[in-house]
């Protein structure tokens, strides 16, 4: 299994912008729960870190569930190969935050078949060592 992120094809990675804006304890929460993410079998993934929408629409997303200072939050779906793809990272402060994390989730996704976007593996060592980059 491998952990997955979308890339525009300018700019930097959604994710990567989202980790610079973080405390660094919270970033460091984060990469606990990749870790563990890595771990665990598909059958195994629940709640308190991870959510599986049940609603149709959203059925092939999950919600990764970090919780410290402010409820961080990060959608993404399981690709055909088993590899866990990141889509919308979130700071939760309303209960809509996580509809429109979804509805930008699925607009990603379409954006990734329709080749306006690409996805690359996640490497925390090199965001660690230098920052953003793609």
């Amino acid at each position: 299994m491998k952990l997955l992120i979308t890339a525009p094809h300018e700019g930097a990675p959604p994710l990567y912008t989202f980790l610079d804006g973080l405390e660094e304890k919270q970033r460091q929460k984060l990469f606990s729960l990749f870790a563990l993410l890595l771990q665990t079998p598909k059958a195994a993934m629940r709640e308190p870190y991870v959510k599986h929408f049940k609603i149709e629409r959203y059925q092939a997303l999950y919600e990764l569930r970090a919780k410290s200072k402010t409820v961080i939050r990060v959608i993404f779906t399981l690709t055909g190969d088993g590899d866990v793809l990141f889509l919308s990272p979130f700071v939760k402060r309303h209960r809509r935050d996580t509809q429109q994390a979804l509805d930008a989730s699925l607009r990603l996704l379409a954006q990734c078949s329709d080749g306006s976007c690409s996805i690359q593996e996640l490497s925390i060592k090199s965001y660690i060592n230098g920052g953003n980059t793609t």
